[in-house]
């Protein structure tokens, strides 16, 4: 998980810079539909998900240890969410006649910057989702740091980051007949899958190098059970 770590301190420092004035956006009169809040439902839902208050209040390590999971990985998807706060620093391109005749749904691009880097963020609508571009400009990186799209109903999302070297992290996201799933992945072998479930039941499965390492599994009143994988011990509370 240590890469999932240094990624999460990086995308944290990016986001600082669109949430530092993100009251009110110098947005151009568009005559297409404002994108600049498409993902405020899917951030929402990653709020809603709740840990059930007997393994939060649980004095048990095991289940401390499961509630710290949890965390993380709703983290993670508010962390991705934040980058499409748009701040009150951004301009809107206009899209031409020209462009908007040839385009295949309404795109506008959303830019910011802090003096030091530039944010260049576009969105595009099309008939059943959002897709996203993300990228930046600095003295330390130039390039796409990440792209994906919401489908508009908010059952499904998939978000990708970028580094030199290629895909670093991906997120998928899923929200289905109240069970939501939140799948983080690095592409170094970590991974966590969080299944969340209306009654604040769920599991979660922490990968390391591609391979099983904890399961954790809890249900309403927060009573669960922890499988460690690398030492074949199995833990309740």
């Amino acid at each position: 998980m240590k890469n999932l770590k240094n990624l999460l301190v990086i995308l944290g420092v990016i986001v600082l810079s669109a949430c530092s004035n993100s009251d009110e956006k110098n947005i151009d009169d568009l005559n297409d539909r404002d994108l600049s809040e498409v993902m405020q439902g899917f951030q929402e839902k990653i709020n809603d998900i709740q840990i059930p208050a007997g393994l939060t209040n649980s004095s048990d390590a095991n289940a401390q240890t499961t509630a710290t999971y949890i965390n993380v990985v709703k983290s993670y998807g508010l962390i991705f969410s934040a980058f499409f706060t748009v701040p009150s620093n951004a301009t809107a391109q206009k899209p031409n006649v020209a462009a908007k005749n040839a385009a295949t749904g309404n795109t506008q691009t959303y830019t910011w910057s802090d003096g030091q880097s530039t944010i260049n963020y576009t969105v595009t609508e099309l008939v059943d989702r959002y897709t996203f571009s993300y990228s930046i400009e600095s003295p330390s990186f130039t390039g796409k740091v990440m792209d994906g799209f919401s489908l508009k109903d908010e059952s499904l999302a998939e978000l990708n980051m970028y580094d030199a070297g290629g895909t670093s992290l991906t997120m998928k996201w899923s929200y289905i007949n109240g069970t939501a799933t939140l799948d983080v992945k690095d592409n170094a072998g970590s991974q966590f899958i969080l299944i969340a479930n209306s009654d604040n039941s769920g599991t979660l499965e922490v990968f390391e190098d591609g391979s099983l390492s904890v399961k954790c599994t809890w249900n309403a009143s927060g009573n669960g059970t922890l499988i460690n994988y690398q030492t074949g011990e199995t833990f309740s509370w």
